[in-house]
């Protein structure tokens, strides 16, 4: 009777907690749940215009279960080179693909960037920190092959949206190191970072009843981080941008849907940035769901923001 209750409570908990693929965070599942609250939401067009030409599927890492992939977008025909935005899929550290940020790339292709896509390992394959050690080396790829893809290395942005903000922010602001201890690593710099509604502090009180949400048996934070804050404090700080914050720091923009949880711990690396001197803007929408640079009538506004932004980091608005 006992192993029977046993098994019954295990598969309860299975059946309340269903694993997510990488497939499962798609536009067109984000649209359906989204369209009956905001009906003017509208599809972006990801069809490729002649100005714009795509390498897809580019290899930057092979991992022992795993080859991880870069997208990059750029003008057809280029010839000079470009400033470099590297932008970052989200989807709770355990879904979503490259792909979901095709329409924000074509759009800043437009405006005369270079944009790379990079996957990375989700949770389901490797927890924290596999996702940030794989969009260092992506970055590290992509100044590795610059000259190839006329690529500016003086002029980089990490950018990413959701989860990929979070992780974009972890990296700008760590430098990809995490732990002092590792005298061997190497140290990465850009110029600017563009957190668009990625968490900056997992153990803030904006963000814990969420993310380690008690009703939850696990939730995609303590699935990704190895376990409930609880039990692992270090390991959810370790995973917070804010508490990498210092002189390095890059000009920031901050891009917010209408939804607090979501910009957990903002004000709190504002605070400190604006401390250090260091640059920092934000876009706040008045209503917008979450996810909403995916769509339009959101999507022109990010990227315009985007561009305004470092167009004043790079070229001192000239």
């Amino acid at each position: 009777m006992f192993n029977h209750q046993k098994l019954s409570v295990f598969t309860l908990l299975l059946l309340c907690f269903k694993p997510c693929t990488a497939a499962d965070y798609t536009v067109a599942n984000t649209y359906n749940k989204l369209v009956k609250q905001y009906p003017q939401i509208q599809l972006p067009d990801t069809e490729l215009p002649n100005s714009v030409i795509a390498h897809k599927a580019l290899s930057y890492k092979q991992t022992k279960s795993s080859t991880q992939t870069i997208d990059i977008y750029q003008q057809n025909k280029q010839s000079q080179k470009a400033p470099l935005i590297m932008l970052i899929h989200g989807g709770g550290w355990q879904s979503g693909t490259p792909a979901l940020m095709a329409a924000l790339a074509i759009s800043l292709v437009k405006r005369g960037y270079i944009v790379a896509t990079p996957s990375y390992r989700l949770s389901d394959e490797a927890p924290y920190p596999a996702a940030l050690e794989d969009i260092a080396d992506a970055l590290l790829w992509l100044k590795k092959h610059a000259s190839r893809y006329n690529i500016d290395s003086t002029k980089i942005a990490l950018a990413g949206g959701s989860a990929g903000g979070q992780l974009a922010a972890l990296l700008a602001y760590s430098g990809g190191i995490i732990d002092d201890s590792d005298t061997n690593a190497q140290r990465i710099n850009v110029q600017a970072l563009i957190n668009i509604d990625g968490l900056s502090d997992f153990t803030s009180p904006e963000a814990l009843p969420f993310e380690n949400n008690p009703n939850k048996a696990v939730t995609s934070a303590s699935k990704w981080l190895g376990g409930r804050y609880e039990s692992i404090p270090e390991q959810w700080r370790s995973a917070s941008p804010l508490f990498y914050i210092d002189q390095t720091a890059p000009a920031t923009l901050f891009i917010n849907s209408s939804v607090p949880r979501f910009r957990a711990g903002r004000d709190s690396a504002i605070l400190k940035l604006k401390a250090l001197h260091i640059s920092c803007q934000v876009y706040q929408f008045k209503d917008a769901p979450h996810s909403f640079w995916l769509f339009e009538p959101w999507l022109t506004p990010t990227y315009t923001a985007i561009d305004d932004f470092l167009d004043r980091q790079f070229n001192n608005g000239l």
